[in-house]
């Protein structure tokens, strides 16, 4: 059977981690960010109570059968940045799988890290992968560079393997304009088309359209698949890369 997506799960979180909301933690924290921004004239500038882990809120989505593969993609820092997460969750996870992060691509990591799982399943060893996307909404300083902060914490889990929605290659297209996205996506057909918040208002070829949370720049399509059934085609835009990102399903 072909290889690719075999379900997805989304979840907000409210509150902070329970990293984030122990003052010791977050005091050490401050400490940390301090030393790495003074070099660069920075200072914090936010709350440091009120950010989220993605080791807690991807251990909240792993699945009960057993994985081969998980990665971990994600761009806004984690409030727990002492922690090697991907390594956490492969002690968590069944099967106790290989495991990594990608980061530093913006809201391609995740579809970077869709085609890393997806060479590894071709290889024959690691067949049932597990991809984590996730945000949280606490940025405590200016990175000096545009970035979209997250309005919500969000984490989906995207469950790979054996399906007849079979994952075509990811495409990330360098140094696209939202002029060039109708052509770069083509006629899809008869899936559904879920839209990043910048590509709202782009006229696309689809018997369905779907508009992800435009308040959540890294996870709104991936939370929005969770909701589509049946072939389904991720389409992303990052401004500031200026990277079209296109995931397909079925």
């Amino acid at each position: 059977m072909p290889w690719g997506l075999r379900r997805a799960e989304a979840r907000r979180f409210s509150g902070p981690a329970e990293q984030a909301a122990d003052a010791v933690h977050a005091a050490r924290l401050a400490t940390y960010l301090s030393d790495l921004l003074e070099p660069y004239g920075a200072a914090l500038a936010g709350d440091m109570g009120d950010g989220h882990s993605y080791g807690e809120m991807a251990a909240a989505l792993l699945p009960a059968e057993p994985v081969d593969a998980l990665v971990l993609a994600y761009d806004i820092p984690d409030i727990a940045p002492g922690r090697a997460t991907a390594t956490y969750l492969s002690h968590l996870c069944p099967g106790g799988p290989m495991a990594f992060a990608v980061s530093d691509q913006g809201r391609a990591g995740a579809h970077t890290a869709l085609r890393l799982l997806l060479d590894y399943a071709r290889g024959g060893t690691h067949e049932r992968g597990l991809l984590i996307v996730a945000e949280q909404g606490s940025l405590p300083y200016d990175p000096g560079v545009p970035v979209e902060v997250p309005a919500a914490h969000c984490a989906v889990a995207v469950h790979l393997g054996p399906s007849t929605l079979e994952a075509a290659v990811p495409r990330i297209v360098r140094g696209a304009g939202l002029a060039d996205v109708p052509g770069l996506l083509g006629d899809v057909g008869p899936a559904t088309v879920v839209l990043g918040g910048h590509l709202a208002g782009v006229d696309v070829k689809a018997d369905a359209v779907v508009l992800a949370d435009p308040a959540q720049p890294m996870t709104g399509v991936w939370e929005a698949l969770a909701t589509v059934d049946g072939p389904v085609v991720l389409a992303d835009y990052d401004p500031a890369l200026r990277y079209l990102c296109i995931s397909a399903f079925g």
